[in-house]
């Protein structure tokens, strides 16, 4: 399939599609003249890419598993399984102080409430 085809099965632009390209994210597709032409494996690995972005990996944190796995010539499992680890415990840290906000926010509105809710009765 050409890229616009492409870019529409996935979801995702032409320029996203030649930018996963420079990254090394997906392979260098076949030519047909000028013509790029993917595989239905682009499209599975394209929404791979979007499923990790989508739960906090950046392109950079993607592209090193790329990489490792054109230089061993196999996908790097375990190497994946610690990155999920560690975005596990990010989320569960993040999460962590947002509730500290949270709380503080309740606490700071309690306040307040208390130094000045009396003005509007008065």
């Amino acid at each position: 399939m050409y890229i616009g085809k492409l870019a529409l099965v996935t979801g995702v632009t032409q320029k996203a599609i030649r930018h996963y390209e420079n990254l090394g994210l997906i392979p260098a597709p076949e030519r047909k003249g000028n013509y790029r032409f993917y595989k239905q494996l682009d499209i599975q690995l394209i929404k791979m890419i979007k499923q990790a972005q989508a739960v906090g990996f950046s392109l950079s944190e993607i592209a090193t598993l790329a990489e490792i796995k054109a230089q061993e010539k196999r996908f790097p499992l375990e190497i994946a399984q610690q990155l999920l680890k560690d975005k596990q415990l990010q989320i569960l840290q993040k999460k962590a102080e947002l509730e500290r906000i949270e709380k503080d926010l309740l606490f700071l509105e309690q306040e307040l409430t208390e130094m000045y809710g009396a003005e509007k009765t008065s």
